[in-house]
């Protein structure tokens, strides 16, 4: 008996264990699953990440340690504590650095501090960043004026406009790359601002909807560029810019009226892009699944509603679709079948290198070429 006593003793210990465990690891996946579905919904407007240290400024150059950022082709802007400065092609490396191309620095820059990579290039407004005249707009909405930079054409009468989609906890910043080949085109651009930007009215929850919501912002936008004349509108959106544009492609009555769209690293199904982060994380596919359920008890999305390649038809137009295949956030996969499902209708630029919404700054001169010959035809 008292064996036996030891022998249930010894398993009920071992049984507790193990639901201790148990208990722990489902507390902590449910911890995790929650943070990242704070990621997708909870607007967070944090400044660029400051991680590669100076080592040396010259005229005209800036030597930097190398890392993954200060090895990247192309350019971007450089960004500190109350300084900007945008760097260029890379002149030479060694084991250690990398030296730039340097240009534009405002601020107080000096070795040894740590400075920011930022796709966005331009800082400011633009007549700030690029000379552009502009004025500043209240776009009437729902919420209130959502805030947006409008730039006449150079030339011509400013009837074709292009308004423009910023993404995920992004700013209007990002647009202000493609502005002076919209202007050259005799293109009006509208860079417009969607519930929850710094600035802009919130949502009435706090929450992002995925863009299940925000494309009626867009809408709001696409009605004011009609009031103010516009008689061909396209629509350029980036990242989750992407998912407002086919959101408002399938939605909204106003889409008969766009006459093209540009989609640029566009997120164009949620679910695959959880999946595709968890991957990227080494982990299983399906750990994807607790971040929607968390995303469901928070704003209760349509996940089919979410996938622009269930819904083909809504895409009946010229399409130029931009994706790098080095994009570490939104899969490129989504792109490639989105263009497989409408090959009369999208032209795919596969650009082989660069992060996220990177393939302007990986090629300049080649994208604006690109966009121009696909817009060109169509402005009046």
């Amino acid at each position: 008996m008292a064996a036996a006593r030891a022998w249930l003793r010894r398993h009920l210990r071992l049984v507790t264990a193990l639901v201790v465990v148990l208990v722990l690891a489902v507390a902590l996946a449910v911890a995790a699953s929650w943070h990242f579905a704070a990621v997708a919904i909870v607007p967070d407007h944090s400044e660029w990440p400051l991680e590669t240290r100076v080592e040396a400024v010259k005229p005209g150059r800036i030597v930097l340690a190398r890392d993954k950022h200060s090895e990247q082709p192309g350019v971007y802007g450089l960004d500190w504590q109350a300084g900007h400065a945008i760097v260029g092609p890379i002149l030479s490396e060694s084991s250690d650095t990398v030296t730039r191309r340097l240009r534009g620095a405002q601020g107080y820059l000096v070795p040894e501090i740590k400075v920011g990579f930022d796709s966005h290039v331009y800082a400011g407004d633009p007549h700030q960043a690029l000379n552009l005249p502009f004025k500043a707009v209240g776009v009437p909405d729902e919420l209130g004026p959502m805030p947006a930079w409008q730039i006449p054409p150079a030339k011509g009468q400013g009837h074709s406009w292009a308004i423009v989609v910023h993404g995920h906890n992004d700013n209007r910043e990002n647009d202000l790359r493609i502005a002076p080949t919209l202007r050259r085109l005799g293109m009006t651009s509208l860079m417009i601002s969607y519930r929850n930007d710094l600035g802009a009215p919130p949502s009435p929850d706090g929450l992002y909807h995925l863009g299940e919501t925000e494309w009626r912002d867009l809408a709001a936008a696409i009605r004011y560029a009609r009031a103010q004349g516009a008689r061909r509108i396209d629509l350029i959106g980036y990242s989750m810019g992407g998912i407002l544009i086919t959101q408002f492609m399938q939605n909204s009555p106003l889409a008969t009226q766009i006459s093209a769209l540009v989609l640029d690293a566009p997120v164009l199904d949620w679910k695959s892009l959880f999946e595709f982060n968890a991957e990227e994380m080494s982990l299983p596919s399906f750990l994807a699944l607790p971040v929607e359920w968390a995303i469901d008890a928070r704003i209760s999305p349509d996940w089919t509603n979410l996938d622009a390649l269930q819904h083909p038809n809504a895409f009946h137009l010229p399409i130029l679709l931009f994706h790098t295949a080095e994009d570490e956030l939104v899969p490129i996969s989504t792109s490639e079948d989105f263009a497989q499902e409408l090959p009369e209708w999208v032209t795919f630029d596969r650009i082989p290198t660069g992060g996220h919404t990177e393939a302007w700054n990986v090629d300049p001169a080649l994208y604006d070429r690109r966009l121009t010959r696909f817009l060109e035809q169509k402005v009046d």
